[in-house]
């Protein structure tokens, strides 16, 4: 068991609420081996991902997006095995982790999960995108 995974499986039930400048940003709640992970603010999930991107500048126009998109592509690479590893542990654990944007769900990682597409991108079924226009409207 991951410590990730260990981690979520100690959190049996509750809300937390985060907020940054005053604003609320996300909200996580645990019911029952389901941990959702309600974003509420868009400008906080785009500062915690250019905290970790390399290029952390904001790229505008055809170029930049296209620049964003393969960057983009580096990163899943990057991060595939971690995220497969969280994922298939999650499913063994009967645990699902969920990300979501204003009360849509967005993506699904753990049991509940099952897509061909990111079976394809990832290498495991551990992990659903529910909602790609959501996913691109929160900058992922």
């Amino acid at each position: 068991m991951l410590l990730t995974t260990f981690l979520a499986g100690s959190i049996k039930s509750g809300k937390i609420k985060v907020s940054q400048n005053n604003a609320e940003a996300l909200e996580i709640t645990a019911i029952n081996k389901k941990i959702d992970v309600n974003a509420k603010n868009t400008e906080f999930i785009k500062d915690v991902i250019s905290s970790v991107r390399k290029d952390a500048k904001p790229q505008k126009g055809v170029i930049g997006t296209i620049k964003r998109g393969v960057n983009g592509l580096q990163t899943v690479r990057s991060v595939q095995p971690m995220v497969k590893e969280i994922a298939e542990d999650l499913q063994r654990e009967g645990m699902t982790v969920t990300l979501s944007f204003k009360g849509n769900t967005v993506v699904t990682v753990g049991s509940e999960a099952d897509s061909n597409f990111a079976r394809l991108l990832l290498g495991t079924k551990g992990v659903e995108v529910n909602s790609i226009r959501k996913l691109v409207e929160m900058g992922l």
